[in-house]
């Protein structure tokens, strides 16, 4: 089965469009809740979230905003919730942030400056929930999530920040579709789509309707991919998280001190396509499973007890919801919450059975286990759980080593010092240009950052040699199918 690949990436928005006076007067009342995101202090690898008397207009625009010294810039839009004043944001905006003070400011409407930190967030939807170090000025505004269902064809505006330079731009158009599936790591479900021109910078503004309500989080915009490798934005084709689980997420971030609530079952569902090479540059991969299929079962798990003899059946619906892939069953087990019962069917040969699976609260203990489960799944490292970093030594191992000059990974036996240790710095997916790796401090953040990233059917470790060099550092692969020519995408939930 040959793909055709539409890449979507993390961003937001300009266009010089009229707007009536109505659309002018709410603009003007609202923009002064929109801020400029900015981080001035990275660190390696992301944090993952889940598992930070004159007119408005006249301010805004009257002097350039001085962002000298920031490393990467977002938008943002201030809220109130309890009484306390938040500034909502995407993740990918603030993962990267160092967790050092002084990190992350917001600019307000007159260029005040304030420094924020990150309460929590969610990597899966990509939202950010920022708070203030100090109490803002009596400058900013803020916005309210809309409580109305979106329409198809209704307009909105699109507020932020494109390029890092230039503040408070809107744009308009029409929602044009509702609860798009996003394919990436991050970002996922419950996406508007909307014809509200996104561009870099934007990313985390506010998408809001002719009432000023905020009906999206603006998140994402999409790149086709040509035969020849090019890309073309397609300006038209957007995506902003629909404001009825951003306020949710919003809700759940502050009740549970910066952590969203998932249910944990304990199962690992796969896909596996076979990897085909045609030519130096193209590729394609053919369907080896049609149907997501439940791979294993992680002991000590809810699920054991009742799916351990069940493992390589096929997924075909959860809680009664058709699925046929590994999104559509993410997409349902999403919608549990922890301590509900969820029913798996499940198809064997030419029989169906459906099963009731008690489900509990994702801790960090199944997070520990899930890393656990994975690492072990490589006989050829010897992992120390005694160590409180992800630690282990090594002899014949079946990793794969990336290699910068011919930009491709190769596999590496190894089988000198079996007592050299090496650490784990960070997981995730290592692409050239645009990593998406997840800082690894212990076992739990392994855990986070194999959730965020099974479904690419590889994992990559930033992978230190104790007592090793700055120089020493190298990204290893592991298959999730323990082949190189097999892409086994993986969800453990």
């Amino acid at each position: 089965m040959k793909r055709i690949i539409l890449i979507f990436l993390t961003v937001a928005t300009f266009s010089g469009l009229s707007f009536g006076q109505d659309a002018s007067e709410m603009l003007e009342e609202k923009i002064g809740a929109v801020v400029t995101v900015a981080v001035y202090k990275n660190q390696l690898a992301k944090n993952a979230l889940g598992f930070r008397g004159e007119s408005a207009t006249e301010t805004a625009y009257e002097e350039a905003l001085d962002l000298a010294g920031a490393q990467s810039t977002g938008s943002g839009f201030i809220i109130k919730k309890n009484g306390k004043y938040y500034v909502v944001t995407n993740a990918h905006v603030v993962e990267t942030a160092s967790d050092e003070a002084g990190s992350i400011y917001v600019f307000t409407i007159n260029r005040n400056k304030y420094e924020v930190s990150v309460l929590g967030g969610d990597s899966f939807y990509d939202i950010a929930l920022l708070e203030f170090v100090n109490n803002p000025g009596a400058e900013i505004a803020t916005m309210d999530f809309t409580d109305s269902e979106p329409r198809i064809g209704q307009k909105v505006y699109a507020i932020g920040n494109p390029l890092g330079e230039y503040p408070y731009s809107v744009s308009d158009g029409i929602i044009s579709a509702k609860n798009r599936v996003r394919g990436g790591q991050t970002g996922k479900f419950g996406f508007l789509q909307t014809t509200a021109t996104l561009i870099w910078g934007n990313s985390g503004g506010p998408l809001v309707n002719e009432e000023g309500e905020v009906v999206g989080v603006n998140s994402q915009i999409a790149f086709a991919n040509l035969p020849d490798g090019s890309q073309i934005l397609q300006s038209q084709i957007n995506f902003a998280l629909e404001a009825d689980i951003s306020e949710k997420l919003v809700d759940d971030i502050i009740k549970n001190a910066g952590r969203v609530e998932r249910a944990y079952l304990g199962i690992e569902l796969s896909q596996s396509y076979s990897y085909q090479q045609a030519g130096y540059d193209n590729y394609y991969y053919t369907e080896i499973d049609e149907l997501p299929k439940l791979s294993a079962v992680i002991p000590g798990s809810p699920a054991y007890a009742r799916l351990s003899d069940k493992t390589g059946a096929f997924v075909t619906a959860v809680d009664g919801n058709e699925v046929n892939n590994l999104e559509e069953a993410l997409g349902e087990l999403e919608k549990v919450k922890p301590g509900r019962d969820v029913s798996l069917t499940l198809k064997e040969g030419y029989s169906t059975s459906t099963l009731t699976i008690p489900s509990r609260e994702l801790t960090n203990d199944e997070l520990m286990s899930l890393a656990r489960y994975v690492l072990d799944k490589n006989p050829d490292i010897n992992v120390d759980y005694n160590h409180p970093q992800v630690s282990f030594t090594m002899g014949n191992s079946d990793m794969y080593y990336y290699e910068n000059e011919k930009k491709q990974y190769r596999q590496n036996k190894r089988s000198g010092n079996a007592t050299q240790q090496y650490f784990i710095l960070a997981a995730g997916l290592h692409v050239e240009g645009d990593p998406n790796m997840w800082i690894v401090e212990d076992f739990t953040n392994l855990g986070a950052a194999l959730r965020l990233s099974g479904m690419t059917g590889a994992i990559d470790y930033y992978v230190f040699p104790a007592g090793g060099t700055e120089d020493d550092l190298q990204v290893a692969r592991q298959y999730l199918s323990g082949r190189e020519d097999i892409l086994q995408s993986t969800l453990w939930y």
